[in-house]
């Protein structure tokens, strides 16, 4: 089991993901705005973090960027629906874990993705 933050400003996938990652055993917070996810990456560690890009207040690389300064070196995961090449080469050059384009299969997508960081993190 482990302890999952999912940051989108879209309230229903943040809802979507939670349910699918507690069906496997994890717990999951989630936070629909930058702030308030910096506040919760601020107060307690978490195994995985993952991130939409585009929010209205902080970007998911203004976030990653944050949790980097902070010297949090959890794996984070961003998922963007509009993905650029100058999106992932920033998310890479700021340590992004990975990089995922939302589709029809994200919620699959990203348990399989959560399962595999799991085991490679030991």
């Amino acid at each position: 089991m482990a302890k999952l933050l999912v940051v989108d400003d879209e309230e229903p996938l943040c809802r979507l993901l939670e349910i699918a990652f507690g069906k496997s055993g994890h717990m999951v917070d989630t936070a629909t705005t930058g702030q308030a996810a910096k506040e919760k990456i601020d107060s307690q560690p978490y195994d995985i973090i993952i991130s939409d890009v585009r929010m209205p207040d902080v970007t998911g690389l203004e976030l990653l960027e944050h949790a980097r300064t902070a010297k949090i070196r959890t794996p984070f995961i961003l998922m963007t629906a509009v993905p650029t090449m100058s999106t992932a080469i920033q998310a890479v050059n700021l340590g992004a874990y990975r990089y995922v384009i939302k589709t029809d299969s994200l919620v699959e997508e990203l348990c399989s993705m959560v399962e595999g960081t799991l085991k490679e993190q030991g």
